[in-house]
Order: structure tokens, then sequence, then C-alpha cells
């Protein structure tokens, strides 16, 4: 994508509201609405069930101020932390926790969710969520530490859906922002990093903004170089015929941290 034409996710000013009406609900695009909302849930969901996602300690960092891949974890994790590199994200997912009439409505994932477990109450769920919110932070990419001046607990678990790919302007920025953010992770924690191959289209609200574009060759080797072993890498194949975003595949990537780097 050329960076020229395009505005900046961590420069330029966007609605957060309008980014979850446009991939995080039931009436936008459904194609659209399946391979980037309901295929990462599902994915996520088979892995808490495998029993490889839990610890104490949990750090998110996500475009915008989405919460759902929070939802299958508020009961695995009883600190979470969200990384916002936009104060406007920040306020948003803070109208949610506190409850604002305004606040965008996650109940249609919620029961989404509470369907995939069968045995569980998405109200319990989003108040559980909400309770094991610790901090929602600001960070700076261009830091060493992305939380400078704040030096957090390493995790035992890192989410990471579509960001990276939104705030690193090159392939070189992406490995290095893919190491800021793997420091937060303890050895033996797991990444679970979601993006789009082959992007070609990212917009908000009928803007565009620069998604960095990448095969499954340069992740993996990525990955690894970074101090991380795959565990899983899942995609489901592009079939959206719309003009608000445009790529190859959507990806899951479960990885361990096997080294500091």
């Amino acid at each position: 994508m050329d960076p020229v034409s395009y505005n900046h996710y961590d420069l330029d000013e966007f609605d957060p509201k309008e980014l979850l009406t446009t991939y995080c609900h039931p009436g936008c695009d459904e194609t659209l609405y399946e391979e980037m909302t309901l295929f990462p849930m599902r994915t996520l969901q088979l892995l808490v069930a495998e029993g490889k996602i839990s610890g104490t300690t949990l750090i998110d960092f996500s475009t915008g101020p989405i919460i759902f891949p929070l939802l299958a974890l508020s009961d695995h994790f009883s600190d979470i932390i969200l990384l916002k590199p936009n104060y406007f994200c920040i306020v948003e997912v803070e109208k949610w926790q506190n409850g604002e009439e305004e606040s965008f409505d996650w109940s249609h994932l919620s029961e989404y969710f509470t369907k995939l477990e069968d045995d569980r109450n998405k109200i319990k769920e989003e108040e559980s969520l909400k309770k094991n919110i610790k901090y929602i932070m600001r960070c700076d990419m261009k830091k060493e530490n992305p939380t400078s001046p704040f030096v957090l607990p390493k995790a035992d678990c890192l989410t990471t859906f579509y960001l990276l790919q939104n705030v690193s302007k090159d392939k070189e920025t992406f490995y290095e922002n893919l190491k800021k953010i793997s420091s937060l992770l303890r050895v033996g924690g797991r990444l679970l990093l979601v993006g789009l191959f082959n992007a070609k289209r990212f917009t908000i609200g009928g803007d565009k903004f620069h998604f960095l574009t990448f095969d499954e060759d340069f992740l993996r080797k990525t990955l690894t170089e970074a101090g991380f072993i795959i565990e899983s890498l899942e995609k489901i194949d592009s079939k959206v015929t719309s003009g608000i975003a445009k790529y190859d595949q959507v990806y899951f990537a479960c990885a361990l941290k096997i080294r500091e780097v």
C-alpha cells in the first residue's frame, strides 16, 4: 500500500465507533463481518477450549476500541491491560466499561460467544471483562518501551488484532514493533496475532488508512526471528467484494515465546 496516499492510524484522527460499526457489527458487510470478526472469535474460542491460554496478566494491543477478543478470555486472566496509540479509542472503551448509553453495544458478540461455549451467560461475560480490565493505557510505538514511563509486569498472554499492521509503515518497522510488544510478554507466554495477508485496502468512515501488506512467508520468518515458535496458523480466504477492505486472507497465529531478542 502506498504510504503517501493513505491516512495513518497513529497520526490521523478517526471516529472509533465508525470502525466498530464497519467491521464488528452484524449490520455491516456480511462477508467482512464473518471474515474479520467471527472467524477470529471462533479460532480464539477453540484455543481457549484446548486449555493453552491461561495465566494472570493479559495485555491487549488491538485496533480501535475493539474488545471482542477479550470476551473469550475474561475468566482466564484476572489482570487485563489494554494499550491504545490513540486517546479517542481509550475514551470509547471507557464509555463501554462505564456502561454509558452512547457506547457501542457488544451484546451481539456476547451472545455469539454464549452459543459457541454453550453454557455461558452473556451478561456475566461482559461484566467479568469490565471488572478484570485494570488499565487502559496510551502507548507510543516510537519509544523503545511503548508504555514509558510505566514498566508493566510481564504478561502471560499478549493479544494483538490487526493493529501491528496498522501502525507499521514497512516490514522493518513491523519487526521492530513486534519486538517491542514482545518485550511485554514473558518467555513461555503466548502471542495471539491476527491480521491480513496481502492487504490492499482498509477504510474507516470512507477514508483509506495505511495497512502494511505482506505474505505468510514473511510472517513466519519474522515471528521466528523475534523469538517465537508458531504453534498454529489458521487462515480464511477472502470473499469480500465491497470496497471497504481488500485482502487475500485473514490469519490467526498462536505463537509461543521461547527467548528474548
